[in-house]
């Protein structure tokens, strides 16, 4: 076990109002474990990493680190930390500059070719470029590449998608599962669903500082449905569905039709072609993370919660 949190609750005041950021909060972690950590805004999740990073006391609970009661700061040499999207990083520095810097404030020795190598792998233009040369995407990437550099032996990333383009994102994706097969344990903590569920075997989901799930991803993922039908009708009103598949759900500005599975799905679409061409619109999508998610924590929910 590298690192556990038992119980920990941390509230803040908001005005007149005392507000519950984390409650009753449990955590475990092993070596070389990719779990992602999702929810709403304000839900909980970098009070998270603030608490346990020490960046904030929690009011009630406890941390472990291999076992032992974290006591002082001395488990914060073994971490990387990735704060909101930004790194710690100083914008006048290099890369190179910074990555020394953070290793020093580490206690750690600094590995040449090791920074050579994550600097490729993140394709990092200019190591000795200051950062504020840099856009949005490489200034994440040398964050990212500075939240590394000390081999730490876990990584808690807050929002690491954050201003990466697609191939930033896969490349990220890449290091990840590099580093978790050479034992690095990693915390990620995103918004970005279809990034976490290629990623993460294990996920934990958060609202109102209280876990509402934890377990591995194909749990999270079992419905009773694989398949959605939806559908904008046209004037003519609404498909009439073949006996046996019940009801259109009314979403929005469209309807849905749950499909157990792959046959299901391509009967349903065989006999309602007729009628599909008087609509204005129609998709056929598999379920996904998202869907689960939205059902364990409403969409576009804002909770009220610190962050």
């Amino acid at each position: 076990m590298i690192f556990e949190m038992k119980n920990a609750s941390k509230s803040y005041r908001r005005g007149s109002n005392q507000v519950l950021a984390l409650n009753n909060f449990s955590l475990q972690v092993e070596a070389g474990e990719i779990l992602g950590l999702l929810g709403p805004n304000g839900s909980g999740k970098t009070t998270f990493v603030k608490v346990a990073t020490q960046l904030c006391d929690a009011d009630a609970g406890e941390l472990l680190w291999r076992g032992q009661l974290v006591s002082g700061s001395r488990h914060l040499s073994e971490l990387g930390v990735l704060l909101e999207g930004r790194g710690a990083g100083y914008e006048r520095l290099s890369t190179i500059e910074n990555a020394r810097y953070f290793c020093g404030l580490r206690g750690a020795a600094f590995d040449t070719a090791y920074f050579e190598s994550l600097a490729a792998t993140l394709e990092i233009p200019d190591v000795r470029a200051p950062l504020r040369q840099f856009s949005t995407g490489n200034k994440l990437r040398a964050s990212l590449l500075c939240t590394l550099i000390h081999k730490p032996a876990l990584a808690l990333l807050d929002e690491p998608t954050l201003g990466l383009d697609v191939i930033g994102v896969e490349t990220l994706e890449a290091l990840v599962r590099h580093c978790a097969a050479k034992g690095l344990a990693l915390i990620v903590s995103s918004h970005d669903l279809h990034f976490i569920e290629r990623l993460c075997p294990r996920i934990i989901c958060i609202r109102h500082g209280e876990k509402i799930y934890d377990g591995p991803r194909s749990r999270f993922l079992r419905f009773d449905h694989a398949y959605i039908l939806q559908v904008q009708s046209g004037p003519g009103g609404a498909p009439i569905l073949p006996e046996g598949l019940g009801d259109w759900l009314v979403k929005e500005d469209c309807l849905e039709l749950p499909l157990r599975d792959h046959s299901q799905a391509c009967a349903a679409i065989a006999d309602l072609q007729p009628q599909l061409v008087n609509c204005l619109s129609m998709s056929l999508r598999q379920v996904s993370l998202r869907d689960q998610y939205r059902q364990l924590v409403g969409e576009g929910v804002t909770d009220g919660v610190a962050t």
